[in-house]
């Protein structure tokens, strides 16, 4: 099956955004590198996650459905 989605570079470690092969999990054609606009993206999308009731939450967090993993944004904290 052929479907346009993204998908990280093992060997680049970059994000690209293109037509696949899901059942031989290859690229076909041109692909586009969109690794520093997808980080951009999921960066204000967290940003915008910080806000609460009360005005700031400090930290917000996500997992991913069968990872051991979660994503963490933290406010630094302030240095005065």
């Amino acid at each position: 099956m052929v479907r346009k989605g993204f998908g990280v570079s093992p060997i680049t470690n970059r994000i690209y955004y293109g037509k696949q092969n899901t059942e031989k999990q290859m690229w076909i054609g041109e692909k586009t590198d969109v690794t520093d606009d997808a980080i951009a993206a999921v960066y204000e999308w967290f940003m915008g996650n910080m806000e609460d009731s009360d005005g700031k939450k400090e930290e917000y967090q996500i997992t991913y459905p069968n990872t051991e993993f979660e994503l963490v944004m933290r406010r630094k904290k302030s240095e005065i």
